[in-house]
């Protein structure tokens, strides 16, 4: 199984606060979820991946290579991001999908609508008149604007309702076959449904690493406590 990413004595310290502190993980292609109680460091570990931050020292290799050969915008290009809140601009969502890719077309902005599950005619649409949901759609049609080779996704059903989570879940798994996903997430449930490979944080430590539906199966205290909702920041 190759690896897109690879961490190697990873410690992210703010100021006297270390958030992350010696992490070596190997990151596959496909489905990748990085599951833990809130403030375990789960976001600060996506974001060295697109280096919205860097580490206090260690080293990250994408695709065998140090994340610091790729020129920040080049890197942000193949390895997007969709952040817990959906982001728009005021405008058109034709205007929000065009920004991250000014050179794209109508058609092909029709197209990604049409990949995440809204109707052509969405590119005029106002983006302040969308649902939490459909403005999570759009956001996710942004970031394949620039057709990454990595999603983050750092809680990206969190604000939406049981019906909006189901529907982005099965329409980020179908994404899964061409497009690595690294999918944050504080909810055990839905880690298992995800079914890939991960990795558990707590207290800026990795406990756990396996395929997430076996999670339940673990005979470890922290991932046990976890489980039963014990575990606190």
């Amino acid at each position: 199984m190759s690896h897109i990413f690879t961490l190697n004595n990873i410690d992210v310290d703010y100021g006297d606060k270390k958030v992350l502190s010696g992490i070596f993980l190997n990151i596959p292609e496909g489905i990748f979820v990085i599951v833990g109680p809130s403030g375990s460091g789960k976001t600060t570990l996506l974001r060295l991946l697109n280096r919205m931050l860097s580490p206090s020292s260690g080293e990250i290799l994408y695709k065998g290579h140090s994340l610091f050969d790729y020129p920040v915008r080049e890197l942000r290009r193949k390895v997007g991001m969709v952040f817990q809140k959906p982001i728009l601009f005021d405008g058109t969502v034709g205007n929000n999908i065009s920004f991250a890719a000014p050179d794209i077309s109508d058609d092909d902005i029709k197209s990604l609508l049409e990949q995440v599950g809204l109707p052509k005619d969405y590119i005029k649409h106002r983006s302040d008149e969308l649902s939490v949901g459909e403005a999570q759609r759009v956001c996710l049609a942004r970031t394949l604007s620039t057709k990454p080779d990595v999603l983050l996704l750092d809680e990206p059903t969190s604000a939406l309702d049981p019906t909006a989570v189901k529907t982005i879940e099965k329409l980020l798994w179908e994404f899964s076959e061409k497009i690595t996903l690294i999918w944050v997430t504080h909810i055990v449930e839905q880690a298992i449904r995800l079914d890939g490979n991960g990795a558990m944080l707590y207290n800026g430590n990795i406990h756990w690493q396996g395929k997430t539906k076996h999670l339940h199966e673990t005979e470890d205290e922290i991932v046990e406590k976890f489980i039963r909702g014990d575990l606190k920041k």
